[in-house]
């Protein structure tokens, strides 16, 4: 027993934080045109959701479904897979995300919608309720809830690589959202948080338990950027909440005008 409590972390990672950023830079290097469309998908989806519609909405969990796709095969597969053995069942998961994200974009429709819980639409609640639910100011709503969530998504796509140079790391091997698993984990959280609570129950749980995982790993690393994962499951958390909520509110409303 005393011999494993002499353990710490680092003693179960087969590489140190020197390959682990060193396996960034040949990856980045290996699928460059790639990583730059993956780049794409994330700024367009922070432009999509500026003014987020159904539709939009639809392209943006379609682009993010390919993404987690790429990264269950190129990352997780080829590139991580041969250094630890967990890789493996990391490319299972990630490729189970990439079919609910793009089963919720393909086959959403009445009844079953991936809308923004925030704010109801008509694909949100009956046709004829809209107008009325718009006079009320309850079609535009944007709580703290959703700006949290979409302010994970600029975090994932924009600051992260910033941080990551401000903290030494070299340029060619910066987490890129729609390549990197880890931004890529940290945006779709703070997404499909803030949708529908039936789609968030069933889109959050695997990119909550990657940064749960990954900040695990980074810390035995010894990565100084390991708590912001971490953080981003709390933030994505309260996020989800702080949605539900008004989604319940919002509902409370419907049947009052109903009654």
């Amino acid at each position: 027993m005393a011999e494993w409590s002499s353990y710490v972390l680092s003693d179960f990672l087969p590489f140190s934080l020197e390959t682990y950023q060193r396996l960034g830079v040949l990856y980045n290097a290996r699928f460059s045109a790639v990583i730059v469309v993956g780049f794409g998908i994330g700024v367009l989806a922070v432009l999509l959701l500026w003014r987020p519609r159904p539709r939009r909405l639809r392209l943006v969990l379609l682009g993010l479904g390919l993404c987690w796709l790429w990264i269950s095969w190129a990352y997780q597969l080829q590139t991580l897979a041969p250094l630890l053995w967990a890789g493996e069942l990391f490319a299972i998961a990630f490729a189970l995300q990439s079919g609910l994200l793009l089963a919720t974009a393909v086959c959403s429709g009445p009844g079953w919608s991936p809308g923004l819980s925030p704010g109801l639409s008509p694909g949100l609640a009956p046709r004829l309720l809209a107008p009325r639910l718009a006079a009320q100011g309850l079609a535009d709503r944007s709580p703290l809830g959703f700006w949290l969530g979409y302010g994970m998504l600029v975090f994932a796509v924009l600051l992260l690589p910033l941080i990551e140079l401000a903290a030494g790391r070299p340029w060619p091997g910066l987490s890129l959202f729609g390549s990197a698993a880890t931004p890529t984990a940290i945006g779709t959280l703070g997404l499909v948080a803030v949708l529908a609570p039936r789609c968030s129950l069933l889109l959050m749980p695997i990119p909550l338990l990657w940064c749960l995982v990954v900040s695990l790993l980074q810390l035995g690393l010894g990565d100084p950027l390991w708590s912001l994962p971490g953080v981003a499951v709390l933030i994505g958390l309260a996020a989800a909440l702080l949605s539900w909520q008004t989604d319940r509110d919002q509902q409370r409303s419907i049947d009052e005008m109903l009654d």
